[in-house]
Order: structure tokens, then sequence, then C-alpha cells
């Protein structure tokens, strides 16, 4: 058989079996749903707030979920008005909100700027919490660093997304946080092709997730690892409800589509994966705010 006719049924298969798992797309979006309704539940207490303090914690709320809907501009008008009624000193989540919403709106660069300085607080913080109270203290800024990594991830600076991904702690949320780190490290290595930037203990948790976790991050790790696990990713997501399937899908779309374009050099395959990622349109997900800029 032609090398063509082969490579057009590899694509076709692929794609067959991401679309097979997807959650069947009801008329309603889950996802746009929830956020519409975390819009309203924060403009009701900016609007009942009786303090400054009040108003710019329902005003950054607003922001976040207007970002998360895709009405970033809008969102960066009210972060702005949040963070002058902040506290000062006080306005560290604020200002990662605002870098999340300059990386929505395709400026990573400025997200990196507004985030750079309050990294190197929380760096310090922690450092001075010493080894045994460490990842807690980086947990208090999961969100900037995480925002951070994807933007060094834009500009294609893999060292410093390395070093940024590195210092992302979430230790309230569990192994589920550390199977994702993993997942997003193998992809910056996936495209950094550089073995010098290998961190050793983000290599470690990676070969671990890769093995212990038994839901689609693990399968994912397994995928750019070189296995075929797409129909176990399948029958995963066919197991979730509602949200959770929606969210997992935009992240099993996007890392196959990903491991697609930049290992396997099957742009098309990733361009159909795409298509797919947008039906499911996963509101709030980074990696499809991302991922229509870099698998087109």
């Amino acid at each position: 058989m032609h090398t063509h006719s082969l490579r057009a049924m590899r694509i076709i298969a692929a794609t067959v079996l991401a679309l097979a798992a997807l959650p069947a797309l009801a008329v309603e979006n889950d996802l746009l749903a929830d956020h519409e309704q975390r819009l309203a539940s924060a403009q009701a207490e900016g609007s009942a707030a009786k303090s400054n303090a009040d108003k710019a914690r329902a005003l950054r709320r607003q922001a976040a979920e207007l970002d998360s809907l895709g009405k970033s501009a809008e969102a960066l008008s009210v972060i702005d008005e949040a963070l002058k009624l902040a506290e000062p000193g006080r306005d560290k989540d604020f200002l990662a909100t605002k870098a999340g919403i300059l990386f929505s709106l395709n400026d990573p660069q400025g997200a990196l700027a507004l985030l750079a300085p309050q990294m190197d607080a929380t760096r310090k913080f922690a450092e001075r919490a010493g080894a045994e109270r460490r990842m807690s203290a980086l947990g208090f800024f999961t969100e900037g660093f995480i925002t951070a990594t994807f933007a060094h991830i834009q500009l294609e600076q893999w060292r410093e997304a390395i070093a940024t991904l590195a210092d992302a702690e979430a230790p309230l949320e569990g192994p589920s946080f550390y199977a994702y780190r993993s997942l997003v490290y193998r992809y910056i290595m996936g495209r950094a092709k550089d073995a010098a930037l290998a961190n050793p203990q983000l290599e470690k948790m990676a070969a671990y997730y890769a093995q212990n976790d038994k839901g689609h991050y693990g399968a994912l790790l397994r995928l750019w690892q070189g296995e075929d696990t797409r129909q176990e990713l399948a029958a995963l997501i066919a197991g979730m409800p509602g949200q959770e399937q929606q969210e997992a899908s935009g992240e099993v779309l996007f890392y196959s589509a990903a491991y697609a374009k930049f290992i396997k050099g099957d742009a098309e395959g990733a361009r159909t994966m795409l298509g797919s990622l947008n039906r499911v349109a996963p509101y709030g997900s980074i990696e499809w705010i991302y991922g229509k800029r870099v698998l087109q």
C-alpha cells in the first residue's frame, strides 16, 4: 500500500479513536454554564459588598470567570478595577489573575513581566520556610507558576519553562496535580528535544506517575513514552461524569494532538484533533487557549 494511503489511514484511525473518547456534546456546554453561573454569583457578591476589600475580591472573581468565558478584554478592565481596590501587599492573587488574562490575550511577555516579581518573592518566602515547608509555601502561588510556565512554553523558552514548572506546587490538590505537572513536563521536554535540560526530580515523578496514575494523566504520560493508549483513554473518559469528562476530553485532545504534531510529525492529524477540541470547548482550559495557537 502506498505510504500516503497508510498515513491517511493512521490519521483517520486516530481521529475516530479521539472522537470516540469525547462526551456526546449536549446543546448546553456544561463548563460554559458553570462559568456563567459563577460569574452571576460573583456579580451578586460585588453588589452586596460592604468594603473595598470585599468588592475587590468579588471583582477578581468576575474577572476570572469572564476570562474563562473567552471575554478576556472585558476581564482585563475588571481586574484593573479590582487592583485599585485591593489592599496593598495583598494583591498577589489579583496579579496572578491578571497575568492569566494577559496570557489569554496572547501577551505571554506581559504575563511574565507581571509574574516575575511575585514568583521571586514566593521563592524567597519558601526558602525562609525551610525544606519541610517549602512545598506548602510555593503552593500559595500555584496559579502564577502555571501561567508563567505556559508563557515560557509559548515563547519556546524551554529552560525557563522547566525551572518554573518545578516550583509549581499544590500539595492540597494531591497526586492528580503532580500527574498533571508531569505531563506538562513531558510536553516541554518533547518540544525542547534537549536531554541536557532534564530535571532529575521531574523526571523521577514523570516516570512514577506514568506507571502508577490510573487516570487519563497516566495514560497520556505513557502515550508520550511511545505506547498506544488511545483505547485506554477512550474508556477512561467514557466513565467520567459531566464537567470532569469535558475537562479531561480537552486535555486528552490537546496532549494527543501535540504528540502527533511535535513528536510524530503528523500536523494534519493534530489539526483534526484541534477541530475536536474546539467542539468540546473546555471553557477555562489553558490547553485550549494555547492549543489554538500551536496546533493549527
